[in-house]
């Protein structure tokens, strides 16, 4: 074999080891943070380790590890499969921001919440929307809350608790933090999304973070702080911001696939001018107008394609469950149940 012949093979083993590596590195990539779940009565200890190794999140719940899980869901993003698993386990779930002074306090306040105990001086800001864009169809995605987008107008300098209230209202994430740990931040951070600007925030504050999927037991939201404004004060002193909500809101949408947008557009339209007509309403009047609007064949529909959503992330059990229900409830209705 001569000399040329030689280099020729060189060439192409290095040429095929080449492709065989930008293979392996481009599928990777491609399903990098993809989660893949075929549970069949599985503890959800083992499902919650399985979703957090495959989607690089973590996960947190106040559910008993040993609570048997069955769900399906094949390279999906971390919050579709977190969406799928809250349903199966007739459960609730957000994404919550432990923020504190130190690191020990940090933990202090992480573990007494997993724990299903309430920590002692701890607050929380919390909001849930649910996913709005979802009311533009059964089949719209479950949308990743660290992608809102938050651009901060709080005039700095300001306390730090005062940023969290606006971000707790502007997206989807919750923020659980001590009531005695509110320093000042002498600039906001810049634009960007809730999981890259927070960061910052608490990094001028002094502090330290934990980002969280937090998942609770339906009908209750966990161990829950009286929530609180940004200066301490009770619930009843807080005044949302409606701009801040339609913002979020809107973002969602921005955030959906092209095919789908438009419906979700016209519906937050729709809801939005609604809301806004019953600024100038005495309280019955807005009471009655509500009532209406509920019976509404549009808003109706809205409902349906939420339920509908939730219906097709349901395990077959509980899909043969929720017909036998519905069927009942019409018979029920209709005076033929014996």
């Amino acid at each position: 074999m001569n000399t040329r012949s030689v280099n020729r093979t060189q060439v192409l083993l290095a040429a095929t080891f080449l492709l065989l590596v930008f293979l392996i590195v481009q599928h990777i990539w491609a399903n990098w943070g993809l989660v893949t779940i075929h549970a069949r009565q599985q503890p959800l200890g083992k499902v919650i380790a399985s979703i957090q190794s495959q989607g690089h999140a973590k996960i947190e719940t106040d559910l008993p590890s040993d609570t048997l899980v069955t769900m399906d869901c094949v390279k999906v993003p971390v919050a579709d499969a977190i969406d799928t698993l809250s349903v199966v386990t007739e459960s609730r779930w957000r994404l919550l921001y432990f923020v504190a002074g130190t690191r020990t306090a940090l933990k202090t306040g992480e573990l007494s919440w997993s724990g299903a105990q309430t920590p002692d001086g701890w607050k929380l800001l919390s909001f849930p929307m649910g996913n709005i864009a979802s009311l533009a169809g059964d089949d719209a995605p479950t949308l990743d809350p660290r992608a809102d987008v938050w651009s901060p107008r709080t005039a700095a300098p300001a306390p730090v608790q005062t940023f969290f209230l606006e971000a707790a209202q502007a997206t989807n994430a919750s923020f659980a933090f001590p009531v005695d740990w509110n320093p000042t931040v002498k600039s906001a951070p810049p634009s960007g999304t809730v999981a890259t600007v927070l960061p910052k925030l608490v990094s001028a504050a002094g502090g330290v973070r934990d980002q969280v999927f937090y998942l609770s037991k339906s009908g209750q939201r966990g161990p829950r702080p009286p929530a609180a404004n940004g200066n301490g004060g009770p619930v009843a002193d807080l005044q949302l911001d409606p701009d801040l909500i339609a913002a979020r809101t809107q973002g969602q949408i921005n955030r959906l696939p092209e095919e789908k947008r438009a419906d979700a557009q016209t519906a937050f339209d729709a809801e939005n001018a609604f809301r806004k007509s019953l600024a100038g309403m005495d309280p019955d009047a807005r009471r009655a107008a509500f009532l209406q609007h509920m019976q509404d064949p549009t808003f109706q529909q809205l409902m349906a394609n939420h339920l509908d959503g939730q219906d097709g992330r349901m395990n077959h059990d509980q899909r043969v469950q929720h017909n036998q229900s519905y069927v009942n409830r019409k018979l029920t209705a209709m005076g033929k149940m014996p």
